[in-house]
């Protein structure tokens, strides 16, 4: 998180309060060739956590990426990975008119592209999850009860249109949501 709050890096020699830039040692560094991503995951989870994944061992391990497309393509390489059933949840695909027909928005905003666009914070348009997967919530929805951005968890239950999981980090660790 200190990263992304810009409170870690040193100074841009242009800009010293601009504090993007962080030096990664070299034995951290996986030169980007077929498979790196692979490496990449395995160096971060070994194959017991990848196989039986428990808070325990998934709450002090995360992949920063700084995409959401870098960020999809990791987390469907680790939820191929993860053995037990996936669930897929898709976005409502409703265009609510503000004015006029609701026959010229669809051609303004076809629902294909309307699927395909990926804004930080929102969840994809189609979302595949299964039991036991990390998961980390990026809205605060109720920072009393430790349900705020940044909380990881683990997922319990996929139920049709709710997901049950349990708080891996922080003072509400343990709790189920």
């Amino acid at each position: 998180m200190a990263i992304g709050d810009g409170t870690i890096g040193k100074p841009d020699d242009k800009d010293p309060t601009n504090t993007r830039h962080i030096d990664i040692p070299e034995r951290y560094l996986i030169p980007f060739k077929e498979g790196s991503l692979m490496t990449l995951i395995h160096f971060i989870y070994d194959n017991d956590t990848l196989l039986h994944p428990t808070p325990a061992a998934l709450c002090g391990k995360a992949i920063i990426c700084p995409t959401n497309e870098h960020i999809e393509d990791i987390n469907s390489m680790i939820i191929k990975i993860v053995p037990s059933t996936s669930v897929t949840y898709t976005s409502t695909d409703n265009v609510i008119p503000l004015t006029g027909s609701q026959g010229d928005i669809k051609v303004l905003y076809p629902l294909e592209y309307l699927n395909l666009l990926n804004f930080s914070g929102l969840p994809p348009h189609s979302l595949e999850l299964k039991l036991n997967a990390p998961i980390i919530l990026f809205r605060n929805i109720n920072p009393k009860e430790g349900l705020r951005n940044g909380t990881r968890m683990i997922i319990t239950q996929l139920l049709p249109r709710l997901v049950e999981a349990r708080i891996m980090t922080g003072k509400f660790i343990g709790h189920r949501v």
